[in-house]
């Protein structure tokens, strides 16, 4: 493109000064032939004047001897300017021909200046006077008709010079009009040319510009050449890197979204700065499965808003820590939108996007694990409290049956009173309350190796049911009063466990439920099948008074109990029982009283159970 213009230039340039060169040439020309046409007309003009003077001499012959006669001194005046008017045409330069002319007209002047000279000084011979002014009047006459002649032929020749000059300078006119018009044009021509050559290009590169700044970075700028080319394949390179630069921001951003949406843990992008800071800027779908809110509603939310009232106190010192560069790893609880608290593990770290500073927070449900580790606690203390019944029931059970045979034997004495019998009897009472507890403590803390086999629930809890009921405490008013509501699953399932543990716990969790309803009420027994856990669940719902608030968990731990006279073995050995299977055994209370107890077992025994 630089060539073209500086050939642009070039041309535009040779065509001014070939038309400069050209006017320049045309006005000194034309100049030259209006000086030389004003020169003639000065010439011609001078040849009238000669003309004149001549008439006037003539005249003043004329008017010789008559009343309107001139002087002497006028006469001679009017004769040297006629001598003096034809010296001055040899002043210029004439051709040949009309040097010629004006020598002869200058004889001839000379002539008639001595015919005037002998008119003039002639007084005495009259006829030789008249002969003297009729010779001077003829001289003058030719002379006359000499000058006039010359006059009429050069002013027709000047007249013709003069109309080709006029006629030569108009087309002087129109040829330089036409020549500033020709430049005028081709200069515009050309500059078009160029302005199109630059135009067209620049606006390529700017459509190509426009499209890559609305995101198209497909587009490509075709078809230009020279330095334009050269910035159009820069413009097509540079498009090129943005493509594949954006391309891998978007699989790093795919790539990123879809660890950050397939994350097992809640993950939680939070606002650091400001008076919004703990706002949920962002959430992942494991976020909302974790608390039971869309992420539409999480987004609304402050993380202070998924804690617990304690927990949530805590959270400005860890945003504290956070903004100081500190890596922050603990343990809370959260809620979930039902109201359910439930433990977590916290991990946040600080991150900043275009200047400005957000929290990356990490946390995970760590339910199970507590659930573990309790259990893991749990077995321990089972081991070690199966050491220590085992020993103690060794150390007790034998004195302790020393005692009772002892005072069996104290009994039959014949002496004893009525009211000493009865102390005894108590004593031995107590004494085998203490060996029920004792087989108790053995069964709960090292309960008996469960034996497998293939069983039939709903016959084992027909059985218990019909025991239960027959058993009922002496305290308890009718067992008519207890009505049973039974919703068996016909298709239910066999399962591998073992017989006499089930019956055991149906049996301990039925005779509960009687217990609870000493009024009478209802006991609702139902089993179903989960296909996908393949296990089955059990529910026993009575309506009875329910569970003290805050008992649901203490239930279960060992010696725990409301009864006047029960050891606090009973759930607690058949929650014992239950996870030894493999299953699960929950509690809560019903709307409109009694509790329920759920049991879930599994089909299919594995390989392993729980330590005992």
């Amino acid at each position: 493109m630089i060539k073209k213009i500086i050939i642009g230039i070039c041309f535009i340039t040779l065509i001014f000064a070939a038309g400069s060169i050209y006017v320049i040439g045309t006005i000194q020309t034309t100049t030259s032939d209006l000086d030389n046409i004003i020169t003639l007309h000065q010439v011609e003009l001078l040849r009238e004047h000669l003309l004149i003077e001549i008439k006037k001499v003539q005249r003043d012959l004329n008017l010789k001897d008559t009343r309107y006669a001139r002087s002497y001194s006028t006469i001679v005046r009017d004769v040297q300017n006629m001598s003096g008017g034809i010296k001055i045409c040899f002043n210029c330069h004439h051709p040949d021909n009309i040097n010629k002319k004006l020598y002869d007209i200058k004889e001839h002047v000379n002539e008639y200046k001595e015919a005037i000279s002998r008119v003039l000084t002639i007084r005495a011979n009259s006829s030789r006077l008249f002969d003297e002014e009729d010779a001077a009047y003829r001289i003058g006459e030719e002379l006359i008709a000499k000058v006039d002649n010359m006059i009429l032929i050069t002013s027709a020749k000047l007249e013709e010079k003069t109309q080709r000059t006029l006629v030569k300078i108009d087309s002087t006119k129109k040829i330089i009009f036409i020549v500033f018009l020709g430049s005028f044009i081709t200069t515009m021509a050309v500059a078009l040319f160029f302005i199109k050559g630059f135009t067209r290009p620049v606006k390529k590169l700017l459509d190509g510009t426009q499209e890559l700044q609305k995101g198209n970075l497909e587009y490509r700028i075709e078809g230009l050449k020279d330095e334009f080319g050269n910035l159009a394949s820069s413009v097509n390179d540079m498009a090129n890197s943005l493509q594949e630069q954006m391309h891998m921001v978007e699989e790093n951003e795919k790539r990123y979204r879809m660890l950050f949406e397939s994350a097992g843990d809640s993950i939680f992008i939070l606002e650091a700065e400001g008076e919004g800071a703990g706002r949920i800027v962002a959430a992942n779908r494991a976020a909302e499965a974790m608390h039971g809110y869309t992420i539409d509603e999480l987004l609304t939310l402050n993380i202070k808003d998924l804690s617990t009232q304690r927990a949530a106190s805590e959270i400005p010192d860890r945003i504290r820590k956070a903004l100081n560069g500190e890596k922050v790893k603990t343990e809370g609880r959260h809620l979930r939108k039902d109201g359910t608290v439930f433990p977590v593990e916290i991990s946040e770290g600080l991150f900043e996007l275009s200047d400005h500073k957000y929290i990356l927070a990490f946390d995970r449900d760590i339910t199970e694990r507590k659930q573990a580790e309790a259990q893991f606690l749990r077995t321990e203390q089972m081991v070690v409290m199966g050491e220590v019944a085992t020993g103690l029931a060794h150390e007790i059970k034998n004195p302790l049956a020393g005692i009772k045979a002892s005072i069996e034997l104290f009994s039959e004495v014949a002496t004893l009173s009525g009211e000493e019998r009865d102390i005894l009897k108590m004593i031995i009472g107590e004494i085998k309350r203490i060996e029920a507890l004792l087989k108790g403590m053995l069964n709960f803390a090292k309960p008996p190796k469960p034996d497998f086999s293939d069983v039939d629930v709903n016959n084992i809890i027909d059985t218990a049911l019909t025991f239960s009921l027959k058993s009922a405490p002496s305290g308890q008013n009718s067992t008519a009063a207890i009505q049973v509501i039974k919703d068996l699953n016909i298709n239910l399932p066999r399962i591998i466990a073992d017989p006499m543990q089930l019956s055991q716990i149906f049996l301990n969790l039925f005779l509960n439920a009687v217990e609870a309803m000493k009024d009478g009420g209802v006991l609702t027994v139902s089993t179903s099948y989960n296909a996908q856990g393949n296990s089955i669940w059990i529910i026993i719902s009575d309506t009875g008074k329910g569970i003290e608030k805050g008992f649901y968990e203490q239930i279960f731990h060992p010696f725990f109990t409301t009864k006047p006279k029960g050891t606090g073995l009973g759930l607690a050995i058949t929650k014992r029982l239950i996870e030894q299977h493999g299953g699960l055994l929950t509690v809560g209370n019903n709307q409109n009283g009694g509790a329920t107890f759920m049991i879930s077992l599994p089909v299919k025994q594995k390989e392993t159970t729980l330590p005992v």
